[in-house]
């Protein structure tokens, strides 16, 4: 199956398959002058133990967490891409979640001014969100993916074989991102979380994809459009400082850090009479896949001052203000607020 989209006249396209057609078709296909790279956490597998054989000098096993996301692990790999030996022809492969997605998709972009990137996403989050749409990047002592691209990948390979070694928690984040599509747009995915059914993996998987198409006709995002790629930060703005507050400590990972941004944006959203019914109905989805909705220990009248610091740097602030998504009754919308109104409004919420 697949699937594809126009994003500022270049094809995205989406192939889904099973880890023997995946083998397949990239067993013969890589080339010597290729990089791959792995996450740790799937060296085991049969086939990425193949790979590793078949090109142990040009393969990278990185553990993937939001810590190698910076400039200086950036410059130590590009540096030895290069000693390595890249040409333009050369295409980079990808194998792991959303962290080693995003830090090598920045260097596919900008290794030779750029080069090919075929990514194979293997955590939930990635399949969903990170892996979709183009966006590269790593982050700044500032703030969260502060420096980076717009890069579509070459081919976005889905095998969801990858999702049965995954534990429980990473499963939880990646449904962080599902959470996030059923309350900014898609009824269908809403009424399948609410009935609590994890069956067909790949349906929700589709379904969270064309829900994320629905924002990413090119890659700006249009503050005013209906359909703005900046709907997709819902649950960011505040989930980003969060995380980057913690110092993206493994004690809280990313899709959790959203999972609380969403809790406080929806709260945000009821204060500020923009969603109509009580929003704490919507918090028992977040439980029910396990994500955490508890945000105390994060936010609170101590630390509040320095998450608005760490929002002050986020990439939707314009002049004073910060454009946050917010829900009201026919889904997600931009609402510009002013940074120091925004201190205010979630020092009232308790």
């Amino acid at each position: 199956m697949k699937i594809r989209k126009i994003i500022d006249k270049s094809i995205h396209e989406i192939e889904f398959l099973k880890i023997a057609q995946l083998e397949k078709k990239l067993i013969n296909n890589i080339s010597n002058l290729d990089i791959l790279i792995f996450d740790r956490n799937i060296v085991k597998n049969t086939f990425i133990k193949k790979l590793l054989k078949k090109f142990p000098k040009r393969c990278f096993v990185i553990k993937g967490n939001e810590k190698i996301k910076n400039l200086e692990n950036y410059s130590i790999l590009i540096e030895k891409m290069i000693k390595l030996g890249v040409q333009r022809k050369t295409i980079i492969y990808s194998f792991g979640g959303g962290t080693l997605g995003d830090l090598s998709g920045f260097l596919s972009s900008t290794i030779l001014r750029g080069i090919e990137h075929v990514m194979i996403p293997t955590s939930l989050l990635a399949m969903v969100d990170s892996s979709i749409g183009g966006k590269t990047g790593i982050n700044s002592k500032f703030g969260k993916n502060l420096i980076g691209t717009f890069y579509l990948p070459k081919k976005v390979f889905i095998c969801s074989d990858f999702l049965k070694s995954l534990p429980k928690r990473e499963i939880a984040c990646g449904y962080a991102e599902i959470i996030k599509y059923s309350l900014i747009h898609s009824k269908q995915l809403h009424k399948i979380l609410n009935k609590g059914s994890k069956g067909d993996i790949n349906k929700i998987i589709k379904l969270s994809i064309n829900s994320k198409f629905k924002y990413i006709s090119d890659f700006r995002e249009k503050l005013k459009s209906k359909n703005s790629r900046a709907i997709l930060n819902f649950g960011h703005t505040i989930g980003h400082a969060i995380e980057n507050s913690n110092f993206y400590k493994g004690n809280l990972k990313h899709g959790e850090a959203i999972s609380l941004g969403m809790i406080l944006e929806l709260k945000i959203s009821s204060l500020l009479n923009y969603y109509p019914k009580r929003v704490d109905s919507l918090f028992e989805i977040f439980k029910k896949y396990n994500l955490p909705v508890n945000y105390s220990k994060y936010v609170n009248k101590k630390t509040i001052p320095s998450l608005i610091k760490k929002i002050a740097f986020d990439k939707k602030v314009i002049d004073e203000d910060v454009n946050i998504v917010l829900i009201g009754k026919n889904g997600g919308f931009i609402k510009k607020i002013l940074i120091r109104d925004l201190k205010s409004i979630l020092n009232q919420i308790k």
